[in-house]
């Protein structure tokens, strides 16, 4: 029997890092270990190249080489959904071609943003997408950074049998169920590590996080429970990575992710500018957290 969406790409994937050089470049070397480590922790694979990996902060080049590079190490472990949402919908069209070429499950993409796109501009941005991948695409909806792309044009999305899902980053659960309601075969992810618990509990099937780099094993041990029943223990993870979150949205939610990920014993670098460098009380921060909450 053919799995659906929901039953193919459901699941903990983490938003992966993107490895850094000293100089800044892409460390394509600490790749492989990256992603067995993250394998380890139990994820079910990995989004690349979004938030999370500094997309926005790269050439549509190197998106390409970061991807080749996850794929190579994944090796067919664990599905791999490439985010290629730019503002310009040719270099969408150009890193999606990239994630084909290497294998990827799925394309997914953020709504072009910054200039006052309309509704139908971004839908003719999302269909012009479909039409020149042969993967499928997930939506990524994260209304608080982008503009018109409102519920109304997510519905209208997921009648389209090439888009499968939705990477949905909102508070808004009541969105999510509506989602999930309107297509059941769709792929819902929660994308709100601190809610994960509360997206699956209004239907979402998995969950993208950027915690889940250096902490998947406490999110993975979370999605069992409450496909289990186990709601206490489902909350008391929940509770446990939030106390981690806490610490992270202090110092710094990209930069803190790898210097966990450094404490962990993988160095990916810095994050790039305007991102702010890691100080020696930030570090003193981490290490604590690590004793008290990550050391299991």
């Amino acid at each position: 029997m053919t799995q659906s969406p929901a039953q193919k790409f459901g699941g903990i994937l983490s938003a992966l890092v993107t490895p850094y050089r000293a100089d800044f470049n892409l460390n394509e070397d600490i790749i492989a270990g990256l992603i067995d480590h993250e394998l380890d922790q139990g994820v079910a694979g990995f989004y690349v190249g979004g938030s999370t990996g500094e997309a926005f902060l790269q050439s549509p080049e190197e998106r390409g080489r970061l991807i080749a590079g996850v794929a190579r190490a994944a090796r067919g472990r664990g599905t791999l959904i490439a985010h290629v949402g730019t503002i310009a919908t040719e270099d969408t069209l150009s890193i999606a071609r990239s994630a084909a070429d290497a294998g990827f499950d799925a394309v997914s993409a953020i709504p072009p943003f910054y200039y006052d796109f309309s509704a139908a501009e971004l839908i003719a941005h999302y269909k012009a997408l479909a039409a020149a991948t042969p993967l499928p695409v997930i939506v990524y909806n994260f209304g608080g950074r982008t503009g018109k792309l409102g519920p109304n044009e997510i519905l209208q999305l997921l009648d389209d049998p090439r888009v499968i899902g939705i990477k949905h980053t909102s508070q808004d659960f009541f969105q999510l169920e509506r989602f999930k309601t309107h297509r059941p075969d769709a792929v819902i992810y929660n994308g709100y590590d601190e809610m994960c618990l509360g997206g699956l509990a209004m239907g979402a099937d998995g969950a993208i996080g950027t915690t889940y780099n250096f902490m998947g094993h406490l999110f993975v041990a979370l999605y069992k429970a409450f496909h289990e029943g186990r709601m206490a223990d489902a909350l008391a993870l929940q509770k446990r990575a939030n106390r981690v979150i806490e610490v992270l949205i202090d110092v710094g939610v990209f930069p803190a992710t790898k210097g966990f990920l450094k404490l962990q014993g993988f160095d990916c670098g810095e994050c790039r500018a305007p991102f702010r460098r890691l100080e020696a009380k930030d570090w003193q921060k981490l290490e604590a957290c690590v004793a008290e909450y990550l050391s299991d």
